[in-house]
Order: C-alpha cells, then sequence, then structure tokens
C-alpha cells in the first residue's frame, strides 16, 4: 500500500487551545488518502465526518458543507474522490483495504483535537461518493465505523482495483457494486434519494436491502448536496445518539449460570477476539456486558475512577440480569488495567468475582489510549502491573498467553498459584477464540462449584 503523510500547521490546532510551540507542525498518518481537507471546530468536537466529493472532485460547494459541519463542532476529513481513486489504480497488491487509513486518521486527529471521547468516524457522500461510502461498508469490521450516509449512489465504485473483502461484488456500468460481508451490517447505513438518482443505484440498493433489511432508503425531493447536508445535520444532533455509557456493549441472555461476565476489550476497541468470546458467553448463557477500551479510556482515567465505573457496572448489571456473581475478562489493554482496577474496587463487590481471566496479559499497564504514529513517540504514563496482581486472590486468576509471544507476563507468574494457561500461536491466539471461551467457562464453573462447596 502506498503510504503518504500529510503536515498540518500548527495554527488549525490552536483553535482548539492545544498548547504547542506555534513552531510545531503536527503530522497524520493518511496512508492512500491524497492530501484530505483536515477541518477542525473551534470549540470541542461531537463527531467526525469524513466527506466524500463525487466524480467531479473537491468543489466549492463541499468547502461550504464543511465548513458548516465544522462550525456545528465536527471535525471534517475532505476527499477529493477521483484523486483518491486514481491512487488506489495504482497500488502494487491484489486488493485494497481502505478503512484501516479512516481509522488511524480519525484516532490521530482526535487525539490531536484532544476531546474527552473518541467517536466513531461518519463516512458520508454523494454520487459516486456514495458508491464509496457503500463500498467501504463492505470491509468494515465491528465498532470502526459510526455510519454511513450515501446519497444518489450510481450503481457501482468506478475503481478497477479491487477491495480487500470477502463480500460478493459485481460488475456494472457504473463499475463494481459490492455487497456486505455476511452477519449483520457493520454499522448503521443510511441512503437517499433524490428525484435525479440514477436507477441502477436505486437497484443496488434494494438489492442491497433484500439480503441486509437494516439498511434505510429514503425519498428526498432536495437536491443531493443539500440532501446530504439535512442528514449529517439531523444526524449529529440526535440526542438519542449520546448515551453516557456509548463504550457499552448490553449482550443479555437467559442466565444458565448465576453469573455476569464484564469483557474489556483490547486497545482496537471492541471487535475480534473480545467481542466473539462475549458473544460465545451469550450463547452458552451468561450474560455479558463489554467494555470498548478503545472509547472508555480515551481519555487518561485513574485506576480509582475506573474502579468507581466497574462498581457501578458489577451492581447495575447483575441487578439488571438477576445473577449474583462476576466473571471478569480482559484481553491486552483490557487485561493489563485490571490489576489496579481490582486493587482499587471495593471489598464488597470483590466479593462477588468468581474468576478473573487475563488474556495478552503484559507487565504494564496504561489508563489511556495511545495512538501511535505522531514523531515514532511512545506514551510515558505506564504503571507495572504485578504488583497489584499480587494483591489479588491468585486461585481466582487465569493467565492466557500464546506460545509465540514474546513479551507475556504470564509465563513469570509460574508456581504463583495462578492458572496459566498456553496456546498455539502469538498474541491472537490463532484465532480460536471458540476455544478460549470453552477454557474461560470451565475455570468459572470449576472456581464456582469449589466456592459452593465451600459455602462462599
Amino acid at each position: 500500500m502506498i503510504r503518504l503523510r500529510i503536515i498540518v500547521p500548527l495554527v488549525a490546532l490552536t483553535l482548539l487551545g492545544i498548547g504547542f510551540a506555534a513552531t510545531h507542525t503536527k503530522q497524520f498518518t493518511t496512508g492512500s488518502l491524497p492530501d484530505p481537507k483536515i477541518e477542525m471546530p473551534k470549540g470541542p468536537q461531537n463527531a467526525l465526518v469524513v466527506l466524500i466529493s463525487d466524480a467531479q472532485g473537491w468543489s466549492d460547494e463541499d468547502d461550504r458543507l464543511s465548513a458548516r459541519l465544522k462550525d456545528s463542532g465536527s471535525v471534517v476529513v475532505g476527499i477529493d474522490l477521483p484523486r483518491y481513486l486514481a491512487i488506489l489504480e495504482k497500488d502494487p497488491e491484489d486488493c485494497v483495504y481502505l478503512v484501516g487509513d479512516i481509522e488511524e486518521l480519525s484516532q490521530e486527529v482526535q487525539k490531536a483535537a484532544g476531546g474527552s471521547a473518541y467517536v466513531l468516524p461518519v463516512i458520508a457522500g454523494s454520487g459516486e461518493g456514495a458508491d464509496l461510502a457503500l463500498a467501504m461498508a463492505a470491509q468494515t469490521p465491528d465498532a470502526t465505523i459510526g455510519h454511513t450516509l450515501a446519497v444518489d449512489p450510481t450503481g457501482g465504485l468506478p475503481l478497477k482495483k479491487i477491495l480487500c473483502t470477502d463480500a460478493p461484488h459485481r460488475t456494472t456500468t457504473a463499475g463494481i457494486a459490492y455487497g456486505l460481508q455476511t452477519g449483520p451490517v457493520p454499522n448503521p447505513i443510511d441512503t437517499l434519494f433524490t428525484p435525479a438518482a440514477p436507477a441502477p443505484g436505486r437497484d443496488h440498493v434494494a438489492s442491497l436491502r433484500e439480503t441486509w433489511g437494516a439498511i434505510t432508503a429514503t425519498e428526498t425531493t432536495q437536491p443531493a448536496k443539500a440532501a446530504l447536508e439535512t442528514a449529517l445535520m439531523a444526524l449529529l444532533t440526535d440526542p438519542s445518539a449520546k448515551t453516557k455509557d456509548a463504550w457499552a456493549t448490553e449482550l443479555p441472555t437467559t442466565a444458565t449460570r448465576d453469573t455476569l461476565a464484564i469483557v474489556y476489550s483490547g486497545d482496537g476497541g471492541w471487535r475480534d477476539l473480545d467481542k466473539e468470546i462475549a458473544d460465545e458467553f451469550q450463547k452458552r448463557g451468561v450474560p455479558t456486558l463489554g467494555v470498548d477500551s478503545l472509547r472508555a479510556f480515551w481519555s487518561r482515567k485513574t485506576p480509582e475512577e475506573t474502579a468507581k465505573t466497574l462498581s457501578r457496572l458489577i451492581n447495575t448489571y447483575t441487578r439488571r440480569w438477576q445473577v449474583n456473581k462476576v466473571l471478569l475478562v480482559g484481553y491486552s489493554f483490557g487485561a493489563d488495567i485490571l490489576p489496579a482496577t481490582l486493587a482499587a474496587l471495593p471489598e464488597a463487590d470483590r466479593a462477588r468475582i468468581t474468576q478473573i481471566s487475563l488474556l495478552g496479559f503484559s507487565t504494564e499497564a496504561n489508563f489511556e489510549i495511545s495512538v501511535t504514529g505522531w514523531f515514532g513517540a511512545k506514551h510515558g504514563e505506564s504503571q507495572p502491573t504485578l504488583p497489584d496482581l499480587a494483591k489479588l486472590d491468585p486461585a481466582q486468576i487465569q493467565c492466557f498467553y500464546g506460545l509465540e509471544e514474546d513479551d507475556s507476563a504470564c509465563p513469570k507468574l509460574k508456581d504463583s498459584g495462578i492458572e496459566i494457561l498456553s496456546t498455539t500461536g502469538g498474541h491472537h491466539f490463532d484465532g480460536d477464540y471458540k476455544a478460549l471461551a470453552t477454557r474461560i467457562l470451565a475455570g468459572l464453573d470449576r472456581r464456582a462449584a469449589l466456592a459452593e462447596a465451600e459455602g462462599k
């Protein structure tokens, strides 16, 4: 993949009150994105919008919409579609993965903006820009994009280079039309059609909706750009989209064990390993609450603040789902923060925990997500995990590591009384997440039976 970088003058960032010296500049990693136009709001940011032009390229009308979005509190990343497609066509790989560049840039820009919470980006476009927005959804993982808005898609992406995705695709007169990957839609997708909407675009969306009914299709009498602005403003001002615990995912089920599972994700957010393990818990009768660490720890928390939140979650969800005991699971970043958090947790809450399962556990913890790539800097606010781990009951703890990991703390804990479990592979355990869930629940059942026998 071709890698490009842009320089954003600090004057754009000082509008946000970020205190760098005026002689500094900040670099953002843009991947294949061709010098995107980045607009920063004057006050606190409440959204990030990736605004894609149509086939005519970035226009004065796009500039005006970008300015209005900025004035409403959004960070805007503007993409000139013809330039972007030209770069993608030259990519030496067999296929292109677009969402990674969007996600990386979104995280870097939002860190620079100094917001207290990470918001998933909105992808929006009209005409051929709408085709790109819909095509991106074909390769989007969970918990990566917040919303897709597409106005008057033409029926296919005018890009010969194939996207990296398992989603079906077909060639049309407009380009390549992509379906979505198997399963639920990765994020909400809204389409709008003006009186000038091309018939192939309508047909493509109708085909998508036959399989993925959650996609909406709305008629509008406005011109395309005006319809896009109206839809964006309605989405960005929707109070129902701003919940207190936007980082929490509820997975209720009829409990077959007297246990609530709380799963803290890695720093990549709620996806892959942590999400699939939580889904397995739910299928096997364990109501589960997922904590998206990317969003929950976007700004720095203290162990005491994290413990207070965990206490609230334990008490709220054991009551809501009518269970008494707790299984705590953390992966990577989410595993590392647990020892200090539990050391600060009230004793009454700690007494309800039957098992603590640490996956991809290391010797250092950060209580703030660090976005790498800024001047090659590393996060300097880490704290050791093992001293706080030593304060916990080792008989309650599982520590999982892949035999190919070279920085796991688990091997250091042998003979400590902690249950050490190794698997093939590295930090992602060769992707066998069902097997991990099985071993976690087997340990839970064993510890629950022992506690019952001891009258606890």
